[in-house]
């Protein structure tokens, strides 16, 4: 089982907050997200797929995207 905990910690405590959870012995993986980087495996996915080729994207025009998005 896979948990992802989500905290806010200061800057000067970053180091001290990484070093308890790696003191945790069930604990395998610590690492700190930026703000703007995307973790979503289904958003992650997609993007890999697009990149590789595997999919490609719709042609929109604007009327429709300003219809999909008031819809």
């Amino acid at each position: 089982m896979k948990y992802i905990l989500e905290i806010d910690v200061a800057d000067g405590e970053k180091s001290f907050a990484e070093k308890f959870f790696k003191n945790i012995s069930f604990v395998k993986n610590v690492k700190a997200i930026a703000a703007n980087e995307i973790t979503n495996p289904a958003i992650l996915a997609s993007i890999a797929a697009y990149e590789e080729g595997r999919v490609k994207p719709t042609p929109l025009n604007l009327a429709e995207l300003k219809a999909m998005i008031n819809a």
